[in-house]
């Protein structure tokens, strides 16, 4: 298939779904996706493909890293499910990230004294090639550090160092990820654990 798209590539649409890899999300979940942003206008206002069983606040705030990766990036946004992004307050997301289904990216809380109104904080951010499982909540003002692993169902309530592996309600932090660990999934990156 990415070899009849690339005859097509002049065409802008086209050009954009081969760098960003649209493809392997399968021609039926590119279609639906296609479908729900462009006829019905959910998540219209975004400059990526949303899964049309999730939804996004303030979508130009969702900001995605450029870099060597970041294809990954826009297929987690068109293959993950169910997934909640409010980014009120700004969500950047780096290159290399995936996550699952169900995961929560809420970026405010509301104001105590006046239900109506956003607390005004820190934007989330996330990292390069960060992994998080099915259900995750990432809450307001976190920072995940490249290289992490959250486990699936685990709630960010602090800011997770680089190589980390954390889990639970709230996220702890249970391990470091090594450079050995990281060779043979073939990230040749230099970590800052100790072997």
């Amino acid at each position: 298939m990415k070899k009849i798209l690339s005859f097509f590539r002049f065409i802008p649409f086209i050009n954009r779904m081969i760098k960003r890899k649209y493809y392997a999300t399968g021609m039926g979940t590119y279609l639906v996706n296609s479908f729900f942003k462009t006829i019905l206008g959910i998540g219209r206002d975004a400059d990526y493909l949303l899964h049309f069983t999730s939804r996004v606040n303030s979508p130009k705030n969702l900001i995605i890293k450029q870099g060597v990766n970041d294809s990954s990036v826009y297929l987690s946004l068109a293959t993950s499910g169910g997934c909640y992004y409010q980014a009120i307050n700004g969500i950047e997301i780096g290159a290399g990230t995936i996550w699952s289904y169900n995961c929560s990216f809420i970026s405010s809380n509301h104001s105590y004294s006046d239900l109506k109104k956003h607390i005004k904080v820190d934007k989330i951010s996330i990292g390069e090639n960060v992994w998080l499982g099915s259900n995750c909540v990432v809450l307001p003002s976190v920072k995940i550090g490249d290289y992490s692993i959250i486990g699936a169902g685990s709630v960010v309530t602090k800011n997770i160092p680089p190589y980390s592996i954390a889990v639970g309600n709230p996220a702890k932090v249970i391990a470091k990820r090594c450079k050995i660990c990281l060779n043979k999934i073939g990230l040749n990156d230099e970590c800052n654990c100790t072997e």
